[in-house]
Formats: structure tokens, sequence, C-alpha cells
């Protein structure tokens, strides 16, 4: 029998690289730009790269993004859009004009990244970062738009310098890298500026190293409630313009503002009433996400800290239907899950904890029924599938199901409905 070819010689599925992306760097999450940035410069995707927005915050990071990258593709933009995680493609990530690559794009930019990184190990996120790069650099697109996966200042999306960015809120999240505080964190958040360059900022309540730190870096900052504000749904930018939002705008008004703001600061599309009516259609599944099942409602939202699980109470308190309201919840082990769960202690009837330990870093079930049984309500446990069988026996009309708490969570959740074909309509 002959020797086996060698794995450079094997082509690989876009699943197989995966694999491999996962199993190559000793830890999953590893910040600096060095490493990164070296093996970009062999890329050439750090000289002359394409008009770039920056998004960073704590959470309406993909919001923001979306809503940029649809106004600037309405506007006839060629637009390359990065963001992360992914719910159930790595594809979700890299999209040029809103449309999703193909696999054999993603392979072509894996085996270059590999040639061009030599002795060079990154992680998945470094390589996935790069991948787009380099498509959005082969696809010749106009601008890109990047979504920060955590932090800023360390993060492999900040080897390119930003001609305009954003940070949405500071909450506390990933504190084991970021700090344990909204001051520390968002000294990280604002490294994603540059001097001379725009900066829209979100945060309603910011902390003062987040201004102190822009300041220092010499950006031109735009302030929620000091250059531009939304008020009902009324946005007012810096510019003394006021655009009025619609009543079924599927996304948080301040996350539509920061990006009306960021688009009129570019100077790169014309901002008007009917390109806010147009992008009020915007959604962007897993973001509050109601889906009208045949027996009852649906919410899917990524909500996975404490600030996201306050705001998906808030809107569950104010939108209130008149029958029960279930929990679908899947979290990490590294999230502060008593802090999260206050926050919604008196929303839900039941709960029901999905099992994902193919997830190592999930929290397990049993562990989550020790934290939520002092609440009182009943809880039910198992893989996803099991739980929704239950659910879609026992919930009627005027019932409401919620799945939050993670990507992988909501992930569960619509790779389950697609894959059963249930009769629903996007709300």
């Amino acid at each position: 029998m002959g020797a086996l070819p060698s794995l450079s010689m094997v082509p690989l599925s876009l699943s197989a690289w995966l694999e491999r992306l996962e199993s190559q760097h000793p830890v999953e999450i590893e910040l600096g730009l060095n490493r990164v940035a070296n093996v970009a410069q062999n890329l050439g995707l750090l000289s002359s790269p394409p008009i770039t927005l920056t998004v960073a915050g704590t959470n309406g990071k993909g919001s923001v993004v979306t809503v940029l990258s649809a106004a600037l593709v309405h506007s006839g933009k060629r637009v390359g859009r990065y963001t992360s995680p992914h719910l159930n493609r790595f594809n979700e990530r890299i999209c040029i004009d809103d449309v999703e690559v193909q696999d054999a794009e993603l392979i072509e930019a894996f085996e270059a990244i590999d040639d061009a990184r030599a002795a060079i190990s990154l992680t998945y996120f470094e390589v996935a970062t790069l991948a787009a790069l380099w498509i959005f650099r082969e696809r010749g697109v106009d601008v890109q738009v990047l979504e920060v996966g955590l932090g800023g200042r360390l993060d492999a999306v900040n080897i390119i310098d930003a001609d305009l960015s954003v940070v949405t809120s500071i909450g506390l999240d990933h504190t084991d890298w970021l700090g344990d505080s909204r001051e520390l964190i968002a000294i990280e958040k604002a490294g994603v500026a540059r001097s001379g360059k725009p900066c829209v900022v979100a945060d309603p309540d910011p902390p003062n190293s987040l201004i102190s730190t822009l300041d220092a870096r010499g950006a031109a900052t735009f302030l929620i409630n000091r250059e531009w504000r939304v008020v009902g749904g009324e946005i007012l930018t810096s510019a003394h313009r006021r655009y009025q939002l619609p009543d079924d705008t599927g996304l948080l008004p301040v996350n539509m503002g920061a990006a009306i703001q960021a688009l009129e600061v570019s100077g790169l599309v014309t901002v008007d009433q009917s390109l806010v009516n147009h992008l009020a259609s915007v959604s962007l599944t897993g973001r509050l996400s109601r889906v009208q099942l045949k027996d009852f409602e649906l919410v899917l939202d990524v909500a996975h800290n404490v600030e996201s699980v306050s705001q998906l109470g808030k809107f569950l308190r104010d939108h209130p239907v008149p029958g029960k309201t279930a929990a679908v919840f899947g979290v990490m082990g590294d999230k502060p899950i008593h802090d999260m769960l206050c926050q919604c202690e008196s929303t839900f009837d039941e709960w029901n904890l999905i099992d994902l330990c193919h997830v190592p870093r999930a929290m397990s079930t049993d562990r989550l029924t020790v934290f939520l049984k002092p609440m009182g309500a009943p809880i039910h446990q198992g893989p996803f599938a099991d739980l929704w069988q239950s659910l879609m026996m026992r919930f009627t009309i005027g019932d409401r199901v919620v799945v939050f708490g993670s990507f992988f969570s909501v992930g569960e959740a619509t790779a389950h409905l697609a894959a059963h074909h249930h009769d629903g309509e996007q709300s």
C-alpha cells in the first residue's frame, strides 16, 4: 500500500477546515495584534484597505453593523460585512452586499492564510477575521463594515485603521479578558477609534474613561445625548436633522440612531427620511426576533449578559401576552448567572433548560437548576428538540416562548425550526 498523501495535498472541505482551525491554536482567545498583523502584512491586507467602519461595544454591535451595511448596499455601494459569532453556518459571518459568501471562497481564503502564516499560530477568530478581509479585497468592496469580536483595542479587527467607529453600550461582559469594571472595559472599546476620525458613542451613561480615552486618541466624538439624541421614536442628529422611526422598527431605537448618526457623519450616503423608512424593515435574527407560529408567539434573542437580559425583560413586560410565557434557556458557564436571572425573575411562568453538553463552555442544566429553584417556577431540562416538542403540546394561542441566553441557544432553535419547516410569519 502506498503512502498517504500529505495534509497539504488533500483538499479540505469547509467543515474540515473549521475543525482544523478550532484545534490548531492552544487557547480559544488570545488578545493581541502582533501575530495577526504579521500575517495580514504577508497577505498584503494592510496597504490601501477599503473604507472601513468598525463597530465595538457590549451589546448592539451586530444590529448597528447590519443597519450600516443595509444602508450602504441600498445606496449602491459594494459592501463587505463581517460579524460574529454565527448561529448556524460559518458563512453567516462574511457577507458581500448582504449575501453570504460561498464555501469555495472561504476555503480559498483559508488556504491563502495558511500559506502566509508560516509558523505563526492563529486563533479561530483571527483566521476568520483575516478571511473576511482577504475576501473583501479579492471581491473589490467599496466599504467594509467590521464587528469587533472581543473588546476593541487588542481585537483582530483592529489591525485595520477605522475611517469611522461606533461604540455601542458598555457593560460587564468578558471580564476575565477586558477588566472587571465598566471604566476598564470602556478603555478597551475606545481602542477602535482613530485620531481625526469620527467615533459615534451610543451608551447613554458612558464611563468617564471612555470619553477621556477618545479625547486622548484625538477622535472626533459624537456622543448620544450631547451631539445626537433618540427621543421616543425620533432621531435628532448632530446636523440638526430629525428622522422619525416607524413604529414597526425591528431593532432597538438607540442602535438605529447610532447607525443613522454614523451614516450622516460618514458622508458615504445621503441620509433622508426615505432611507430611514427603508432601514426600519431591517431585522437581525436573534435580536428581539418575533415569530408568530400557529400556536403561540416565539421570541428569539441572543441576550447573554446582564444588560441585554435586562433589555429583553423590559421588552417582554412592555409587550405582555394574555397567556403563559416560557423561557427556553442555555448559557455559558462564565456568565454572572445570578445577576442575569435577577433581571427577569418574575417574567417567566416556567423554565426549559437546554442541554448544551456539546459546548464545552456551557453551564450544565443541573447547575442552572440550583440558581432557578428559589424562583419557584417549574423547571424542565433536556435537549432542545425534546423541550420544544413538550411546549408544542402544552402551549397555545396567547402564550409566548422566549429562547435566550446565548448564540448557541438561539442557534439550536433556528436550526430546529428550519429542519422541521414550522409554518410561521415573521413579525
